[in-house]
């Protein structure tokens, strides 16, 4: 865990995690730089740390949040592993409305 920050008890670190689902479902259309960053934060871990948790080079995920480099699908799930999401298709539902 980044040292910047003071220990949670695991009941908020429970919530932090319950509050980051709530704005993640949100606003599903954020990018995934967006996304993986506002994971990486929320669980405070440096760069490194979560590159290692993810199995993931450190450069690889820098590279990813600063939008620099487009990760590969399966590099996304490692990403997101640790909040137990996975990687998924968003409907376009106006778009298919529009169609009609």
């Amino acid at each position: 865990m980044d040292k910047r920050y003071a220990t949670l008890t695991a009941s908020e670190q429970n919530q932090l995690r319950r509050d980051l689902m709530e704005r993640l479902d949100a606003t599903p259309a954020l990018p995934i730089p967006q996304v993986i960053r506002d994971i990486r934060k929320t669980l405070r871990f440096t760069i490194p740390e979560y590159a290692k948790i993810c199995g993931v080079s450190a450069r690889t995920l820098q590279d990813i949040e600063r939008g620099v480099s487009s990760p590969t699908l399966d590099t996304v799930e490692k990403l997101l592993r640790p909040m137990g999401m996975r990687a998924g298709a968003v409907l376009a539902v106006k778009a298919e409305k529009k169609t009609r």
